[in-house]
C-alpha cells in the first residue's frame, strides 16, 4: 500500500520581510555617504577658492608694502635734505640778525644834522666794553658849522632825551675859527649796539 501524503499551501509560520529590510537600511547608509561626500567636496573647494584669493590679497600687500617702502626712502631723503637747509637758513638769519650795520647812522645824522653844518671825515670803529659785554661803537667826524651859535645849536640837537637811546656822551671838541668865519670842530658819541643791529632794523 503505498504511503499518503498531505500537502498544505498554508504556511504554518508567518513569513518574515529579511531582504527588504535590509535593502532600506543599505540605501539610507549610501544617501548618507552621499551627502557627506558632497558637503567635503563643497568645502574643500571653498577653502581652496579662499586659499587662493588670501595668497592673491597677500601677494597685493607686499607689493603696495614694497611700493610704499621705495616712497618712504625718497620722502626720507627729501625730509632729511629739509631739515639741513632749514638748519642754514636758521644760522644765516642769527648772523643776519647779529649783524652790524650802519645806515641807521647815516639815516639820524640826516635827522638831528642843522641846515648850516656839514659833517665829513666819518670813522666808526668799536670802543672799549659795555658793563653788559657789549662793545661801545664809537662815531667820529669832523665838521664845518656856520658861526659859533650854530655850533652850540648842533650839541644842543644831538643832547636832545629823545637820541639818548641812539646816541650817548655826545662831545663836540677841537673848535677852531676859518678865515671864512665859519667854525670847524670835531664831533664824536657812543652809538647804541641795539641800534645798528642789522635784525632790529629789520624788524622795524
Amino acid at each position: 500500500m503505498e504511503p499518503k501524503f498531505q500537502t498544505s499551501f498554508i504556511p504554518k509560520k508567518p513569513v518574515t520581510m529579511t531582504g527588504q529590510a535590509r535593502s532600506s537600511g543599505m540605501s539610507l547608509f549610501l544617501l548618507l555617504s552621499i551627502i557627506i561626500f558632497l558637503v567635503s567636496l563643497g568645502l574643500g573647494g571653498y577653502v581652496f577658492l579662499e586659499k587662493n584669493l588670501l595668497v592673491q590679497k597677500i601677494n597685493a600687500d607686499q607689493s603696495t608694502i614694497e611700493t610704499n617702502k621705495s616712497g618712504l626712502v625718497s620722502d626720507s631723503i627729501t625730509v632729511e635734505s629739509l631739515v639741513q637747509l632749514n638748519s642754514r637758513i636758521n644760522v644765516a638769519n642769527s648772523l643776519l640778525a647779529k649783524h652790524v650795520a650802519i645806515s641807521p647812522i647815516f639815516s639820524f645824522l640826516q635827522t638831528a644834522t642843522l641846515k648850516s653844518v656839514r659833517f665829513k671825515n666819518f670813522t666808526f670803529s668799536s670802543a672799549s666794553k659795555n658793563p653788559d659785554g657789549s662793545s661801545k661803537i664809537l662815531v667820529q667826524m669832523s665838521g664845518i658849522a656856520k658861526d659859533w651859535e650854530t655850533v652850540a645849536s648842533q650839541a644842543d640837537e644831538f643832547g636832545k632825551t629823545e637820541y639818548s637811546k641812539i646816541i650817548t656822551e655826545p662831545k663836540i671838541s677841537n673848535l677852531g675859527l676859518n678865515s671864512d668865519g665859519s667854525v670847524s670842530f670835531l664831533f664824536s658819541a657812543y652809538v647804541s649796539p641795539d641800534y645798528i643791529v642789522y635784525g632790529n632794523n629789520t624788524n622795524n
